[in-house]
């Protein structure tokens, strides 16, 4: 064999055995690295640890600083996925508003950072507003067995005048029914309608009709939460949705957590089948 082919073949043989070596025995390990030089899926776990970092500490430096660097393109879709899971997980308000914060900073546009993207909102202690006139005081429901349902009769339990805005008029809102399941997760759900009135056949009727976009609160001893109505179209345009726990105590408003309640709800264990069961409510509300 010529000289120049010997030299060939150890020039491949030392490159061969050095990428096994560099490759197999001996890989280099990185640490303290830049994220912005991490794999994609090790970069993805990053953004999303950091979302959840501010939504729990609210530091915004700290935030910008570990995500310097990094594509926004690659933070917005992960950011907008952290505030969608919080939002089902039903972590507090306060959290979800410091995740709806930085959705937006990145160009996020979704349903849950319109609604949760506003100022942040602080529980207010509730005052008695004169213009908010209770003419009927909610009776306790009792709590029914896991098979049985309230009738839904249109029984006002409570009307109230509830200002939309400043420059709207006052409108009356008021419970017509109060269905009661009982369910292992207890719930509490709002359905606002709107009566209307309309002309068929020369003959007035009153139609209701659901009312999305309306701000629904929830307010308890330590805490408030806020759902707006058709956020989930599947479930009805009018309809809102709470997850509760047992052991507080819920106090309901429309639009404006302020003044006497609509109703005051105590989670409560089903009659029958105690302690495996807690009495959910669907409540109608309907604005005149």
């Amino acid at each position: 064999m010529k000289s120049w082919g010997v030299l060939i073949v150890g020039l491949v043989l030392g490159l061969a055995a050095g990428l096994v070596y560099t490759w197999v025995i001996s890989p280099p390990e990185y640490y303290d690295t830049y994220p912005p030089l991490l794999d994609k899926a090790y970069r993805a776990d990053w953004i999303q640890m950091t979302a959840l970092a501010y939504g729990a500490e609210g530091n915004w430096n700290r935030t910008q600083l570990r995500l310097q660097g990094l594509a926004e393109a690659e933070i917005r879709p992960i950011v907008a996925a952290v505030l969608e899971q919080a939002v089902a997980a039903g972590r507090p308000i306060v959290v979800l508003q410091r995740l709806a914060e930085l959705a937006t900073f990145y160009g996020v546009d979704t349903p849950a950072v319109r609604i949760y993207g506003g100022k942040a909102a602080v529980a207010p202690t509730p005052q008695r507003l004169p213009s908010l006139t209770p003419s009927a005081v909610p009776a306790t429901a009792t709590p029914v067995p896991p098979t049985a349902t309230a009738s839904p009769t249109p029984r006002p339990t409570l009307t109230a005048i509830i200002p939309i805005s400043p420059s709207q008029p006052l409108v009356a809102v008021r419970i017509v029914s109060q269905t009661l399941t009982c369910e292992t997760q207890p719930y509490i759900t709002v359905s606002l309608m709107l009566s209307h009135t309309i002309t068929v056949r020369r003959k007035e009727q009153i139609e209701w009709l659901p009312l999305p976009g309306r701000e629904i609160w929830l307010l308890w001893e330590d805490g408030a939460d806020r759902a707006v109505t058709g956020f989930k179209p599947e479930n009805g345009l009018g309809v809102a949705d709470f997850a509760v726990e047992a052991g507080h105590v819920y106090k309901l408003y429309l639009d404006i957590p302020q003044g006497v309640p609509l109703s005051t709800i105590q989670v409560e264990p089903c009659a029958v089948d105690e302690g495996k069961g807690w009495v959910s409510r669907l409540l109608v509300l309907l604005e005149e």
